[in-house]
């Protein structure tokens, strides 16, 4: 495995204490072509570090009581560093989804939202996942998750933990009970915005994109895959 010496940060401590404990480990500190991402806080830090460095290996250290299978404590920080040091690591793969609409094309590794602007008014759209339809929709909304989205917003709709595929929960609707559901990777999802104007939303990126009715935001799995570090 290649050696990992230059190492971002992603934070919520100040970047000079992390900047230190890497130097004394070893370690060249640098946002240039660093070989990992040290994401040193919440799920926030994560996703922010994913936008920033897509695709370069994520060594997670969480301050926050979620923990996930790639997390560790910030009291293992020094020991994992010096198992990073001797490569005893392996990379894991996590798939992501992008969302193309209007010429554009975003990537998520949570999930993508399409919801109501206006929130006294419930949005109209209609939405095509796999072999499932389902037309004249009135809600607050849909989310289109990911795997590793699965434990995220996805869940607090009603949604279960997933491993492979894309979910599918629908925000608040009206007149209709439908269960998050699962579609195989290899196939899309597809919303039309019937009625009113739409917020779309990618993980918690602070720029939001308007939708207007007409508007059709295609979801697929994204030829990228995020990677992050676990110890052996």
């Amino acid at each position: 495995m290649k050696s990992m010496e230059r190492a971002a940060t992603a934070s919520i401590l100040e970047k000079s204490k992390l900047k230190k404990i890497l130097l004394r480990k070893g370690f060249i500190a640098s946002n240039y072509r660093p070989d990992f991402v040290l994401c040193y806080g919440g799920d926030g830090t994560v996703l922010y570090a994913e936008r920033i460095f897509p695709g370069i290996p994520k060594l997670v250290v969480k301050t926050t009581k979620t923990v996930r299978k790639y997390d560790y404590k910030p009291s293992q920080l020094e020991k994992i560093l010096e198992k990073v040091k001797r490569d005893e690591l392996r990379i894991v793969k996590e798939s992501k989804i992008c969302a193309e609409f209007n010429k554009k094309t975003l990537t998520a590794l949570n999930e993508v939202q399409i919801r109501a602007c206006n929130p006294v008014r419930a949005l109209r759209f209609s939405v095509s996942a796999g072999n499932k339809r389902f037309r004249k929709l009135i809600g607050d909304g849909v989310i289109i998750s990911t795997p590793f989205g699965s434990t995220a917003y996805y869940s607090s709709a009603g949604g279960k933990m997933f491993r492979k595929g894309i979910g599918i929960a629908f925000n608040n609707l009206h007149g209709n009970r439908i269960k998050p559901f699962v579609i195989p990777s290899n196939q899309k999802v597809k919303v039309k915005i019937e009625r009113e104007k739409a917020w779309l939303l990618i993980d918690n990126y602070e720029k939001f994109f308007e939708l207007q009715p007409g508007d059709t935001v295609t979801v697929k799995t994204s030829k990228e895959v995020a990677k992050f570090i676990k110890v052996k």
